[in-house]
């Protein structure tokens, strides 16, 4: 092959002398099978995972909102897989997990009103998994607050982290099963179980209630009293509210398909892992797990 000028778009052309068959060689597009410049798709993510909406995006950009939409499906299926891929036998040392709640499409309670039988549809929870130490999201899983999903949760964990390590979570009753039957021998398992007084209507439709108070359940092993806490995992369901505009309380930014959600967990969760600067550990939380050496781009998360 021997150089052969350039091709309209400025990549190099090449050319057989056996042959004469001429060829361009053309960079691999990550975005592939969309034509959107990889600028403005880094512009599009960025805005998402701090917390605008699809049609804001679309303001602001002048993108379609379809287009915008499918840029999140497809880069939230990258990330799934990146996460995937580098969340594989983390060593740790203190793991927390929690719920949180958000739905698709209706709530839980206008899908019974109306005779819906669709479990794409109503109340969906993310489970949580995240390391005390580095801040480092472990794992996370998309669907009901059933036991089933508690066990497919436990599961994930399971790849994801390696050698002993003390584990807290809330008084959900799935997680004794699975931690049983995923866990057993490997973790000082305790639930911190809080009990909440009762507000008035509207103190608890705008505020949190008023926790009256909390009692640590030890369940196996020997877990210690003073690391017992999911003040940490909880604090990272506030990040997730204010990130990912499909969590906001109180607003029309809901999810109209389970895709779309899982989609955007995906992307907020390999963002805030590989990308984010953590104020108090002045590092990304991926840096300070050992899994990444360097802050990554949004270009290395489509790349990757």
């Amino acid at each position: 092959m021997i150089r052969w000028g350039k091709d309209r778009d400025g990549h190099q052309r090449w050319k057989c002398r056996a042959c004469g068959v001429t060829k361009s060689e053309r960079p691999v597009n990550p975005l592939a099978p969309m034509r959107l410049p990889m600028d403005r798709a880094v512009l599009c993510l960025s805005l998402l995972v701090e917390g605008m909406g699809i049609r804001a995006v679309e303001r602001v950009t002048g993108h379609h909102r379809d287009t915008v939409m499918r840029l999140l499906v497809l880069a939230g299926r990258k990330c799934e897989a990146l996460l995937d891929r580098l969340m594989v036998d983390v060593p740790v040392d203190d793991v927390e997990a929690d719920e949180i709640w958000g739905y698709v499409g209706m709530k839980e309670k206008t899908k019974t009103a109306r005779g819906i039988e669709d479990d794409r549809l109503g109340d969906a929870y993310t489970f949580v998994a995240l390391e005390r130490t580095s801040k480092l999201i472990l794992t996370h899983h998309l669907g009901r607050r059933t036991w089933n999903d508690a066990d497919l949760f436990v599961s994930k964990l399971e790849r994801a982290t390696s050698g002993p390590f003390q584990f807290t979570t809330d008084g959900f009753e799935g997680y004794g099963a699975a931690v049983w039957m995923h866990l057993a021998g490997r973790v000082d398992y305790a639930q911190l179980i809080k009990q909440f007084g009762t507000d008035p209507e509207g103190a608890r439709r705008y505020s949190p209630p008023r926790i009256i108070s909390s009692e640590k359940r030890y369940m196996s092993r020997y877990p210690e009293p003073a690391r017992v806490c999911t003040s940490h995992v909880e604090r990272q369901n506030l990040s997730m509210r204010m990130e990912v505009r499909r969590l906001t309380r109180l607003t029309n930014a809901w999810s109209k398909k389970w895709e779309n959600l899982r989609a955007a967990l995906a992307l907020h969760f390999a963002h805030y892992n590989l990308c984010r600067f953590h104020s108090s550990l002045r590092m990304t939380p991926a840096m300070k797990a050992g899994v990444a050496r360097s802050p990554w781009g949004m270009e290395d998360l489509l790349a990757a």
